[in-house]
This record gives structure tokens, C-alpha cells and sequence, in this order.
């Protein structure tokens, strides 16, 4: 045994050593976590100047919201190499100048969890923030413990983690090395290492190996409701279609699904997963085993395609990413909208996912783009989504996927069906890959130069321009427009379009327009926050249960009473406004749906196999 404790020192002090004084050396022992808070000592690299700032990021990459990480530290201190104090002073929530810099030798402050926490809004969204749970889980966003220090972020860094003895460490990083219940990873850089979120646990992994990549897939489930073979099971045929669509390699060595599955809602009030380059962190609740798989297959189809962008295609903005004064790309069509179409167009091309659901799919983006401003390019719309379009950022995985598609059926139909999204992807990829960023005001013009003079036009009107996006229009060329409806009476809770009010996290009415009688009788207004739903609370994460499951249930002259949040204006405070009606069966009021034509053309039938393969 001393023989063994010998040996972890040694080890520890020659793994520091070899890092010397140029590199970041933190260390975090979860064994001691105290009232949701965690101990973080950094070893300091060598600094020359006469004072250093350290910071937490102001926002990181993929959150597009300012969330403040500084907020949640406290009792920073900073020290020399004889234990003496240093003079700190707080700059502003996120940054800390340290005086006689030339002196510093270590660092240390107490991390608060942002999931149960007292801090007042913005809340973070749980797969952004950070969790500790004592005994239990720990999900450690990198973001939410690490820092750097100004004009140091190009630094290396080794991460010192000590865990219980049966917890399990998973993360994406392959650079980590094991000895007895420590886990020590080495970063090049600060770009890495806040990209790179950790979950501790007792483990319950699976790992898969698809198109030359390790796929490891770890759950951490509050009442033990789903596993990780489970989650495994449901998420490989997406999996293995992406590889396809990526040409059958993926451009990953390894990936990290880190799923965290809770018996209540966060105290962001909202669940989903957020984007790594090599790993994507999940909050869901846990419900029945068929949603979640149909959620997860849906959520890590949209997270998985990043590899491709952000990761391999990215401007200036993102490459050189700064976290406490941040400047936003104008091409969110392409990091999230293309990636949102690329999650849909994988599962009808690689048959997951049939021709009714996905014109379904289609459909619903078209009514949800609805609720937001046309009058705004989208590129303008990008760069203001931090403060003066913050409101309008939802409307990227709305118009931002119809543009994508519209690009794609451009792009088919001026190749004879040769050259689509997908070879624009790779193509740009190939030109510019992780280490090599574009100019935001130049990635137009490269697209042009990749394709066709026709497509300079496209962004011109419908990206940096306000014209509509011409859905109906590029969908005619495959074949789809709109078909009458069946005509039977059915139960109905109103024929509404329901989306998500990022501001509040709620289910909100986006748009009436297809409001059928029943929803007139119970008088349902847009913009409606649904609440209540027949006496249950309803949340996003409930919704599809409790709605679904009084659809399949219900019958005429049931009474169906619903409670909403409503306000008379668009500054005023919402009231809470109750509706009631007895339900009676209707004629659905939207008249049309997206069909494939019955007669289509030659050309259209081409054309849509070259789009959507052939079905």
C-alpha cells in the first residue's frame, strides 16, 4: 500500500513537473464538494507583468446568451509561492485584477452548482451549466471552473480531477490518464478544454463504434428509467445514417453523448441538449420509454451534425472566440440552420424517418417561422442575437432549416441532382477544416465560387435580404404542394400551432391561423402561454404526455379547461386567464397539408430522389 501511494505521488508530481511553469494547472477534488459548491486551486503559469486579470467566460460558444460564469464563484483569492495574499480586485462579475502578477504562484475560489442555485435569472440552461450532486453526479461543464487569464488563453492546461472510487469520469478528451480515483487530462488550450464537459458518476456507459469513430454514450438516470444500452439502441441507426451521409467516415475520433435524465424540471425550466465539437451534454426529464427515445433520436440527430459545423466550418468569430467581449457571426443559417435540415434530411434519406412525418416536419416549420419578424435578414438577424433580436434567435431552427432546404433543392435542381447540402458541406470542410476559419463577409462569394452564379442571387434575396424564403416555390420542383386534407370530424384540441417562448420557457400559441371551430369556441388567442392543461401543469416536458394522452382518451361532451397566460400588450404583465369548453368533434380548419404530387413529372421525380433518395 505505501508502495501504491508512493507511486500516485510520483506520478502526479512528474505529470506536473512536465508541465513546468508554462501551463495552467488546476486541481478539483469532487470528494469534498460542501453545500453545492466545489474547491478550485490553480497553480499559475509564469506571468511577467506587473498585474494579470482572470476571467470566466461572459458566454461560450453554442449558448448564444449572455450568462455570466463569474457570478457564480466566491472567496477568490490569490496567493505567492510563501502563502502570502495578494492584492485582487473584482473588475466586474466575470474578471479579477491580481496585483504584483510577477509574485502569483496560485489561485484558488469556491464554484457554486448553477443547477440549484439562489442566484437570481438568467437561469442556464442545465446542459450548459454545471451540477453537484454529492455521492450522486457531477456535471462539470469546463466553463463553469476554469478560467484563464487575460491573453493567455492559447496556454496548455492540466485538469486534476479526484472522485469517489466508484465514480467514472466521461468526457471526450483522450488525453487522460487514470491512477487510482484521480484523473488528470492535458489541453493544448483554453478553445479545448471549455469545450470538453466532464460527467462523474457511478458509470452506466455503452460505447459504439461507428465509421472509425468511438461513440461513448454515458447515463446518469435520477430513478434508474432508461440506460445507456437503451439510449445506445435508439440513437445507432441515426448513427450509422449520418456516417452514410458523411461519406462512411465520420471526421472524429471520438464522441462523448452525456445524458443526464431528471424525475423534475431544471430550474431553467426548459431541457434539450447543447453542442460540443466532440460531445453534446443532455437534460430530459424522464418519461415514457417511447417519447424519450423518439426525443433523443430527434435532439442527437440535430447535436451530432456540429462535427461537421461549427467544428470544420466556421468564421473568424467562432475560430477566435472571444468569451468576455463576444462578436456574433451572421451565419447562424449555417450553424444551426443548416444542421437543423441536415438532422431531418438524414432520417428521410437514410429511411428512419417516413415521407408523412417528414413533410410533417416541414410543415411545422413553416407555421413556427410564422411567429417571428420576415422583415429581418437573417443575417442581421445573427449578428444582433445577443441583445436587439435576442427574441428572434428561435426562428434559426425554423427559417433557418427552411433556408437549408431551400439551398439544397437550388443546388440539386441547377446540378441535375449531382451536387446538394451535403457536398457543399464537404466541400467546405475540406477548404477550411478546424484550424482554418472564413471571413463572415466572404463565405458567400466562396459558396458562389464552389457553385453556381444563381446562388449569390439566392443569399442576396433571401439570407442578407428580407424576401420571404420561397419554400413553396423550391418544393414544386420536387414534387410537393399542397392537397386537400381528409374531410372526417374528429376530436380536437383546437387545431393551434404550439412553440417554445424562449424568454419564458413556456409553451406559447405561435400562430391560429389553422384554429379550427373548437379552438374558436374555447377562445384561444395567439401568443397564449399554455399553463394548465385540464388541472396539470404543463411544461415542456410534459406536454406530449399529457396532451397526447387526453387526445387518445377523449370523446365528445368531455370538458377540456385550460389555463393561459395572456397579455393585452406586448409590455404589459401577463394575466392568467382560464378557458373552458366541452368538446365537440370539428372539421380540421387547415384545408391543405404538403402532399407529393400523385402525377408528378420526370424531372420532379428525378429531382426529388437526388433530394430525398428514392422511396
Amino acid at each position: 500500500m505505501k508502495y501504491f501511494i508512493f507511486s500516485i505521488g510520483l506520478f502526479l508530481y512528474l505529470s506536473f513537473s512536465a508541465f513546468a511553469e508554462n501551463s495552467y494547472r488546476f486541481s478539483v477534488d469532487l470528494t469534498k464538494c460542501s453545500d453545492d459548491k466545489l474547491f478550485v486551486e490553480l497553480i499559475t503559469p509564469q506571468v511577467t507583468a506587473e498585474f494579470i486579470v482572470y476571467r470566466l467566460p461572459k458566454i461560450v460558444p453554442g449558448t448564444y446568451e449572455i450568462l455570466n460564469f463569474g457570478r457564480f464563484i466566491s472567496d477568490f483569492k490569490a496567493f505567492d509561492s510563501l502563502g502570502k495574499e495578494l492584492d485582487v480586485e473584482a473588475l466586474d462579475v466575470n474578471s479579477w485584477k491580481i496585483a504584483d502578477a510577477k509574485r502569483i504562484y496560485k489561485i484558488s475560489y469556491l464554484v457554486e452548482d448553477s443547477w440549484d442555485t439562489d442566484i437570481k435569472q438568467p437561469y442556464v440552461f442545465e446542459p450548459a451549466g454545471s451540477n453537484f450532486e454529492a455521492g450522486r453526479n457531477f456535471v462539470l461543464n469546463t466553463h463553469c471552473l476554469f478560467g484563464y487569464i487575460e491573453g493567455m488563453v492559447n496556454t496548455p492546461y492540466l485538469i486534476n480531477i479526484t472522485h469517489p472510487s466508484d465514480f467514472y469520469g466521461s468526457c471526450s478528451l483522450t488525453d487522460v490518464v487514470s491512477v487510482g480515483n484521480v484523473d488528470i487530462y492535458t489541453v493544448s488550450d483554453y478553445m479545448v478544454l471549455q469545450d470538453a464537459p466532464m460527467m462523474y458518476n457511478v458509470p452506466d456507459t455503452t460505447v459504439l463504434n461507428v465509421g472509425g469513430a468511438q461513440i461513448l454514450i454515458s447515463v446518469y438516470s435520477q430513478n434508474n428509467s432508461a440506460s445507456s444500452k437503451f439510449i445506445a439502441d435508439n440513437i445507432s441507426e441515426i448513427l450509422l445514417a449520418q456516417k452514410e451521409y458523411l461519406g462512411g467516415i465520420l471526421p472524429i475520433k471520438k464522441y462523448a453523448y452525456l445524458v443526464y435524465l431528471s424525475s423534475n424540471s431544471g430550474i431553467s425550466g426548459a431541457s434539450g441538449a447543447l453542442e460540443h465539437s466532440y460531445s453534446s451534454v443532455y437534460f430530459l426529464p424522464e418519461m415514457d420509454s417511447k417519447y424519450l427515445a423518439q426525443t433523443i433520436r430527434d435532439v442527437s440527430a440535430h447535436e451530432f451534425f456540429h462535427i461537421v459545423t461549427p467544428l470544420n466550418i466556421h468564421s473568424e468569430e467562432i475560430g477566435n472566440f472571444d468569451f468576455n467581449d463576444p462578436k456574433m457571426s451572421k451565419h447562424l443559417w449555417l450553424y444551426e440552420g443548416a444542421t437543423e435540415y441536415a438532422a431531418g434530411l438524414v432520417q428521410i434519406k437514410y429511411g428512419s424517418m417516413s415521407l408523412g412525418d417528414y413533410l410533417n416536419v416541414i410543415e411545422q416549420k413553416i407555421a413556427a417561422s410564422k411567429s417571428y419578424n420576415d422583415s429581418i435578414p437573417f443575417t442581421v438577424m445573427s449578428e444582433g442575437c445577443l441583445k436587439k433580436h435576442k427574441d428572434q434567435y428561435g426562428n434559426v431552427y425554423q427559417k433557418g432549416a427552411l433556408i437549408g432546404m431551400c439551398l439544397d433543392i437550388e443546388l440539386r435542381y441547377l446540378s441535375n441532382g449531382k451536387y446538394g447540402m451535403q457536398e457543399l458541406m464537404d466541400d467546405l470542410s475540406k477548404k477550411y477544416g478546424k484550424t482554418r476559419s472564413f471571413k463572415d463577409s466572404e463565405l458567400f462569394g466562396q459558396i458562389v465560387s464552389l457553385t453556381y452564379p444563381e446562388i449569390g442571387v439566392f443569399f442576396d434575396k433571401y439570407v442578407e435580404g428580407n424576401q420571404p424564403v420561397p419554400v413553396m416555390e423550391m418544393l414544386q420542383k420536387v414534387g410537393v404542394g399542397f392537397g386537400e386534407s381528409p374531410q372526417e370530424k374528429q376530436i380536437s384540441i383546437g387545431g393551434i400551432a404550439i412553440g417554445l417562448n424562449p424568454a419564458t420557457n413556456r409553451l406559447i400559441i405561435v400562430n391560429t391561423e389553422s384554429m379550427d371551430d373548437f379552438g374558436k369556441a374555447i377562445g384561444y388567442r395567439e401568443y397564449d402561454e399554455l399553463l394548465k392543461f385540464n388541472g396539470k401543469k404543463i411544461t415542456l416536458e410534459n406536454a406530449q404526455n399529457v396532451i397526447g394522452d387526453f387526445i387518445v382518451n377523449a370523446k365528445e361532451g368531455d370538458e377540456l379547461e385550460v389555463v393561459v397566460g395572456r397579455k393585452k400588450s406586448e409590455t404589459s404583465k401577463s394575466k392568467k386567464v382560464k378557458l373552458k369548453s366541452n368538446l365537440f368533434a370539428v372539421y380540421p380548419a387547415q384545408k391543405n397539408n404538403l402532399v407529393f404530387f400523385s402525377n408528378p413529372t420526370v424531372d420532379q421525380l428525378q429531382l426529388r430522389a437526388a433530394w430525398i433518395g428514392k422511396h
